[in-house]
């Protein structure tokens, strides 16, 4: 029999697809935001993996990808139970906007960070009510999740390609414990990944990655806060998403659906992308950049392999008169993820988005002030 598993006003019923919706919060306006529930349930037990996209409004092919995915063809073969929040920022994606006109910061910042509840400040802005939605959903996920997967896209035309998180563990006590517990969770997400079969990018060293708040990421909370295996997609273009690459991670998340025993059969190819695999771990970069206002012409297309030296682009003036020696080198070993926006820069814009040579720690504690900072 499979476990009963209900997500807002959907609950799981074997062998069907059922459709629900879970109270986000409400506007001063008198209405109430929602966001779409699906869940589908074979009927022979097994995990249940967690689907979520939408938290970046223009990023729209992830929740084409679970549109596509889930239907009743794969209900029927089955075992265990997916649980798809296709839309998790409504408002940013009625507006096509990265953040919901009712909070104005990055919603896939919001999540729990694993630190213990202070006090409000009243000298502070309190937690948004978004915020404290994405805390509500987050004990849902922490409750049924064996497996999480949340989609996204990186840039215009860049490949398509999953991230992986470094995990980080707390090395202020029980040091010894928790490496071999963040080394154990790491072992599983790369086995995870690879049955996804696209490129596999290493995000940022942890104190840039603390930095930059992604370990309050959607997966970052449920892999270090809920110890749940997971990973984020990047699918390429957004507004407009691209039916090869939708197409490519539908095939990727079924299997990882038979890595983890909820499907039969051989891992389908990933075709109709292109998948780099360069011989070494890489992590991402904005790089190279430019050291003056300039045009920017690129010479080389996303996924190219590049050595540190090999020509990316020209830089010329308004008149296209070429500056200096006309030229930008690559900085880097490694590959392009994608090329930067437009072909006008000022000093100090990259000029490519690249996976370069990753030497840092895949397992690492959090940075030495994480805990201490806040009394903890």
């Amino acid at each position: 029999m499979s476990h009963p598993i209900t997500v807002g006003t959907a609950t799981a019923q074997p062998g069907t697809i059922q459709y629900g919706r879970w109270d986000i919060l409400d506007h001063p306006t008198g209405h109430t935001e929602f966001l779409p529930v699906i869940v589908a349930q074979g009927k022979a037990d097994g995990p249940c993996l967690w689907l979520t996209a939408g938290i970046h409004g223009p990023e729209q092919a992830g929740p084409s990808v679970i549109y596509r995915l889930i239907t009743q063809d794969l209900v029927e073969r089955l075992r265990g139970t997916v649980v798809a929040i296709p839309a998790l920022n409504p408002a940013g994606l009625r507006t096509m906007q990265r953040e919901p006109y009712h909070a104005q910061t990055d919603p896939n910042r919001l999540w729990p960070d694993g630190k213990p509840e202070k006090p409000l400040d009243p000298d502070k802005e309190p937690p948004s009510s978004l915020e404290r939605a994405y805390r509500r959903l987050f004990e849902a996920v922490a409750a049924s999740a064996g497996y999480v997967i949340d989609y996204h896209n990186a840039s215009t035309g860049s490949i398509s390609f999953a991230f992986r998180d470094r995990a980080l563990y707390r090395a202020d006590q029980d040091a010894e414990q928790n490496k071999a517990e963040a080394e154990a969770l790491s072992v599983t997400q790369e086995q995870m990944l690879r049955a996804y079969g696209h490129t596999i990018i290493t995000e940022f060293p942890a104190a840039k990655y603390i930095e930059e708040k992604l370990h309050r990421s959607t997966t970052a909370a449920a892999l270090f806060v809920g110890h749940i295996p997971s990973f984020t997609v990047e699918l390429g273009t957004g507004h407009m998403p691209d039916p090869a690459i939708v197409a490519a991670s539908a095939a990727g998340t079924r299997n990882v659906m038979r890595w983890a025993g909820m499907l039969d059969g051989e891992l389908e190819p990933i075709t109709g992308i292109k998948v780099v695999e360069p011989g070494f771990r890489v992590r991402r970069r904005s790089t190279p950049r430019v050291h003056e206002a300039c045009v920017v012409l690129h010479l080389v297309q996303p996924g190219d392999l590049l050595k540190a030296g090999d020509v990316v682009a020209e830089v010329r003036d308004v008149w296209g008169r070429p500056l200096g020696d006309g030229l930008v080198r690559s900085e880097c070993e490694g590959f392009v993820i994608g090329r930067s926006r437009g072909i006008y820069y000022y000093p100090g814009d990259a000029v490519l988005w690249m996976a370069i040579r990753d030497e840092d720690p895949i397992v690492a504690p959090y940075p030495e002030a994480y805990y201490r900072d806040d009394g903890a």
